[in-house]
């Protein structure tokens, strides 16, 4: 999970030490650590807190801040990941082209081939 990874950011951006948003949320800095390193979640009343001390919303923690909308009114959650993987796609025009006609098939078989190159790959 990246969430932890997401905090810490937003925490470094709001120019925090772990100690000094530990002291403004009433909590000992090893919990920011371990909020921070995905070891433990922090609870409601603590996350709502420091969501307001780090002016991010639960969304952008959990990695839905991006939202796509287009003309027919349904809108797209994605995550800055998710982002990053699509643009470097949007990058291969052939592979983008590809993709375009043929979504499934293509996706079924960059998987195919993903999993006889690196074997961990499940799905």
């Amino acid at each position: 999970m990246v969430a932890g990874k997401r905090l810490k950011e937003a925490r470094k951006n709001a120019n925090l030490t772990q100690v000094e948003l530990a002291n403004m949320l009433g909590i000992k800095a090893a919990e920011i650590s371990q909020y921070e390193s995905d070891k433990r979640t922090p609870r409601w009343p603590v996350f709502r807190k420091m969501l307001d001390i780090l002016d991010i919303t639960a969304d952008e923690v959990l990695g839905r801040e991006i939202v796509v909308q287009d003309d027919e009114e349904y809108k797209v959650r994605l995550s800055k990941e998710d982002l990053k993987i699509l643009s470097c796609i949007k990058d291969n025009p052939k592979l983008y082209k590809a993709l375009l006609k043929h979504p499934k098939r293509n996706i079924q078989l960059i998987s195919t081939n993903l999993k006889k190159l690196i074997p961990e790959i499940e799905g």
